[in-house]
């Protein structure tokens, strides 16, 4: 089981890293062509965007959840026709309530970024209708289409963006329009590869599999609109009490942080979810703890280093990643990197609620960090702007994590690798000292000094945990395994590739 982990952890690493750059180099092309203001509209718009396509999760979430199980009956061809119907008919229901919703509203919003506003409404269709036949390739552990068409999504965006900028004079609505267009092109071959492999459709709204399906999502969906609201919300309220100009210097260096640490909360949530489910499925509760030890033991290696580097490296990222009216937002980057590990840890937690069809229990806790989210967001932003919004996202984070360990408890016992956290933490924290000296003081070209701190950190790191024996002799030889299973596939592609070109 752990094998197939790291196989498919390898496997997605191309569709988080590539995605992971994209996003780094948008922002300091953003950053520097773009004044706070127009970021700080364009940043309202896709928190709104992430706002719809949340109300629709409920039919990945089920994807999910009861693929294996309809496979498993042989009764696939149902299960995709009535994935299919609820999906269009979902979206339709949703861009209707938003359009009445943005009419409404007309009033309270500037006139771009009303005009924003309706671009949005096009990036939520194409971004719906995307979403679902990947949670398709995901269920079958399609890995390789799966990531091929996020990294043309996320390439694809930039590209057609910087053609619209630099061609055709267009403003920061290009970024927009580059996530329509880009999405457009690739959604026929897309839809393809989703079902191919499918039996004959039976295009058909079942009604005992959709009140099945949403008796199980719809909390999880609520959970994730709790979840949207610890982790978006702040740019309304800052938008609302201090203006666009403090939306973009806070979402600059908020989504820094969060491309970094949430592409491996986002590897860890590809690889093991559909595993996880067909352990559960076949193989029972032991060997499901089993699992969910391992891959937090795997998290906790991954992300906390890399946590400490971009904490202790703030000031000397954000100088090079964004333009001179952005810098002071540095200062919320330790505090925003800490939540988002908190809320990568907290999945691990979810494991329990996910077996048992038990969602009300998520539903409860993040509503419960949300409304606390939402209280100290009013209660601090209008004084103390984006720097008290960073602050209550991490506090709130912290209070989810701890909620959803005392509720997990009552469904699913398994054991924490506290050893583990110990020791990576040690080898971070001493790694971070060193790093955090030598990146502001080596030499005073900043680029030469992160790039050298970056793998110096990692180096030091890994030193350490050898040192600190916390790799073990069977995960190096399974390591191995991978490494070499891996490299044969990437020959084996670049073989049909080749042959591919031959007359």
């Amino acid at each position: 089981m752990i094998k197939d982990f790291l196989k498919d952890m390898v496997r997605y690493l191309p569709a988080q890293i590539v995605p992971g750059i994209v996003g780094f180099i948008s922002i300091p092309i953003i950053t520097r062509l773009f004044p706070p203001g127009d970021y700080g509209n364009y940043s309202v718009v896709m928190t709104t965007v992430m706002l719809l396509t949340t109300l629709l999760g409920w039919l990945p979430i089920s994807i999910i959840r009861f693929y294996p199980a309809y496979e498993r009956d042989k009764k696939l061809g149902f299960f995709y026709g009535n994935i299919i119907d609820l999906t269009f008919i979902s979206i339709v229901i949703i861009t209707l309530i938003f359009l009445i919703t943005l009419f409404c509203t007309k009033d309270y919003l500037s006139s771009k970024l009303y005009l924003f506003m309706y671009v949005g409404i096009g990036v939520f269709v194409v971004t719906a209708v995307f979403d679902v036949p990947q949670y398709f390739l995901m269920s079958r552990r399609q890995v390789n289409w799966y990531g091929g068409f996020v990294i043309w999504r996320s390439i694809g965006t930039l590209g057609i963006a910087l053609l619209l900028i630099f061609f055709f004079n267009r403003g920061i609505e290009s970024f927009l329009w580059g996530a329509i267009v880009s999405v457009v092109i690739i959604l026929p071959l897309l839809w393809r590869k989703a079902l191919e492999s499918a039996p004959s459709l039976h295009f058909k709204i079942d009604p005992s599999s959709t009140k099945e399906m949403a008796k199980y999502s719809f909390p999880l969906v609520a959970g994730n609109l709790a979840a949207w609201i610890l982790n978006l919300s702040d740019r309304y309220i800052l938008e609302f009490f201090r203006g666009a100009l403090e939306v973009g210097i806070y979402s600059a260096s908020y989504n820094i942080a969060h491309h970094t640490v949430m592409s491996v909360v986002s590897l860890f949530m590809l690889a093991s979810g559909p595993i996880s489910m067909h352990i559960w499925e076949k193989q029972g509760e032991p060997k499901s703890k089993e699992y969910v030890n391992k891959i937090t033991r795997y998290y906790l290696m991954a992300s906390i280093p890399i946590a400490m580097e971009l904490s202790v490296l703030s000031k000397p990222i954000i100088n090079i990643m964004t333009g001179e009216q952005y810098f002071e937002g540095y200062e919320i980057i330790p505090f925003v990197t800490a939540g988002i590990f908190l809320l990568g840890l907290q999945q691990r937690f979810l494991a329990g609620f996910l077996y048992y069809k038990r969602t009300s229990f998520v539903i409860l806790g993040i509503i419960a960090a949300g409304l606390l989210n939402l209280s100290l967001n009013f209660l601090f932003v209008p004084k103390y702007g984006y720097f008290a919004a960073a602050i209550t996202t991490f506090i709130s984070y912290t209070f989810l994590l701890f909620l959803m360990i005392i509720l997990s408890r009552r469904l699913f016992v398994w054991t924490f690798p506290f050893k583990s956290l110990v020791k990576v933490t040690c080898a971070s924290a001493i790694m971070g000292m060193v790093v955090y000296y030598l990146g502001n003081r080596l030499i005073p070209y900043t680029l030469i000094n992160l790039i050298f701190c970056i793998f110096l950190g990692g180096l030091i790191y890994f030193v350490l945990l050898f040192l600190l024996r916390e790799i073990q002799p069977e995960e190096k030889e399974e390591m191995k395994q991978v490494l070499k299973v891996s490299v044969g596939w990437l020959n084996s592609r670049k073989v049909k590739s080749f042959k591919n070109y031959i007359p």
